[in-house]
């Protein structure tokens, strides 16, 4: 992205963003496709944005991506059983298109987000709450911000943000903490499938995820799965003595 200015750190969501006026492509991907077709329209009345392409899974927004240059992605973080997350799916867009922006938005904190991805993606990155309250103006804002390299954050991943880095087990999605919590007991992926009704291969990804932020820097030969499991307990065990 050499043509765009350096990326601040974080812009607070919220806070002053410039903008150009520059008319911006954006590609809106959301698996709901009652909330897809209300953001769509929304979107589509904003001046400054075009919106080239609205779909609901990976697959087609990847083709798209490859069919013609995206200036922003707007991205559910959480596109559903067997699809890639937000974040995977931002990561895949931008290597077919280093210069697009990459906006997710979730209904869950994802404090450590920013810490997932190479750090040559780095720039243009944004994530924002999707809550009842956010308006259009201020969504284009980020949406053109995020375009032009910057990362724009709401405040309230900012400061979860300084609670998970002193605890893994926050940088984990609920459904993540449920599973660890089980494959901390002992059970395998079959069992953890079966008591929580999902699909085995479904618990074996979100294992590989979880371990990934517990054990974020294996040493070769590391048993992932016991090194995760002990620090999940190490962190909820401190957790627990917190509050008492």
């Amino acid at each position: 992205m050499s043509a765009k200015p350096p990326p601040e750190p974080f812009c607070p969501y919220g806070g002053p963003v410039v903008t150009s006026r520059a008319r911006r492509s954006v590609l809106y991907v959301e698996d709901d496709p009652t909330l897809r077709g209300i953001l769509t329209d929304l979107l589509q009345t904003a001046p400054e944005l075009e919106v080239v392409a609205s779909v609901g899974t990976s697959a087609e927004a990847l083709e798209i991506a490859r069919a013609r240059p995206i200036d922003v992605a707007l991205l559910d973080f959480a596109l559903g059983e067997g699809e890639l997350t937000g974040i995977e799916l931002g990561i895949r867009l931008r290597e077919l298109r280093p210069d697009t922006g990459v906006v997710l938005m979730s209904q869950h904190v994802v404090p450590d987000f920013i810490d997932h991805l190479p750090d040559r993606y780095r720039e243009g990155w944004s994530f924002i709450a999707k809550r009842a309250d956010l308006r259009l103006p201020r969504l284009t804002e980020v949406l053109i911000a995020t375009s032009r390299g910057l990362n724009v954050v709401d405040p309230e991943i900012l400061a979860a943000r300084k609670v998970v880095q002193g605890d893994p087990v926050q940088a984990l999605t609920p459904r993540q903490r449920e599973i660890m919590a089980l494959a901390s007991s002992g059970r395998d992926s079959t069992a953890i499938a079966a008591e929580l009704s999902l699909a085995p291969g479904t618990v074996r990804q979100e294992l590989s995820k979880a371990y990934a932020v517990l054990v974020p820097d294996p040493s070769p030969g590391t048993d992932l799965r016991t090194s995760a499991v002990l620090a999940y307990l190490r962190a909820t065990h401190a957790h627990r003595a917190d509050l008492t």
